[in-house]
């Protein structure tokens, strides 16, 4: 018995290779809307409801431990159908099951679970956000270095580190005065973003949400930190997914 199968009280933990991650192998094989419509209803009983419950409980235990992430209005789980109006790629379905979680005061900074026969993943943080609250991050970090360090800090306590995906090559712009700060190379950052790995053994345990709330509330620190800038996002990228 899976996530991907599970009932409430069997709580929503363990993403099995079983008949949810057998359905996105054989949707990856058989991305056609012909396929899908045909087998629908076995895509919401083995993938959607149960990665819905998965995400439902983490929210919860998430607030029990003072991290205030709930999941998406009109659904937890992101959509199935990809937008391929300007993709020269026109599969019309995703082959993985990805939802998210986020504090709704802000609406921004997210816990992300990304799960599919070849790849699972946890993300938490704040991915590409718009230039105006790179901006404001930076300032922070600049104005008060240790503040920040002492969230990396926290982060790799937890075994956790900033991702460096599509940093910088160089400092930006009215920075350039802080390149021997202890900062320097996180002022290079796009994203703050930290991420962890699941095994194909962690997607099919029972203790896959303690997983995702451990990591989580590891990430706990990193999101705090982008929340206490008290920025309102112009545009909501959870909703452009």
């Amino acid at each position: 018995m899976s996530v991907l199968q599970a009932s409430p009280r069997q709580v929503c933990g363990s993403c099995a290779i079983s008949t949810g991650m057998r359905f996105l192998r054989n949707l990856k094989k058989n991305n056609d809307r012909d396929w899908f419509r045909e087998r629908k209803d076995l895509y919401e009983q083995s993938v959607r409801h149960p990665m819905e419950l998965l995400v439902s409980e983490a929210a919860v235990r998430c607030r029990q431990n003072g991290l205030p992430l709930h999941t998406k209005d009109r659904s937890p789980v992101m959509r199935v159908y990809r937008d391929i109006r300007f993709s020269d790629d026109k599969r019309p379905f995703k082959s993985h099951v990805g939802a998210s979680l986020r504090n709704t005061k802000t609406q921004f900074g997210e816990l992300y679970i990304h799960i599919s026969p070849e790849e699972a993943f946890l993300a938490a943080g704040f991915w590409m956000p718009e230039r105006p609250f790179l901006q404001l991050w930076r300032q922070s970090m600049t104005e008060n270095p240790q503040r920040f360090l002492k969230v990396e800090k926290s982060l790799q306590k937890a075994g956790l580190t900033l991702s460096h995906e599509n940093r910088l090559t160089r400092l930006p712009r009215g920075f350039d005065a802080y390149a021997e700060s202890g900062v320097a190379e996180h002022l290079r950052l796009t994203s703050y973003v930290t991420t962890q790995a699941l095994r194909p053994q962690d997607c099919t345990s029972p203790k896959l949400l303690e997983t995702v709330c451990a990591f989580a509330l590891g990430a706990k620190p990193l999101l705090e930190y982008g929340w206490s800038l008290n920025y309102t996002p112009r545009r909501d990228i959870l909703e452009e997914r």
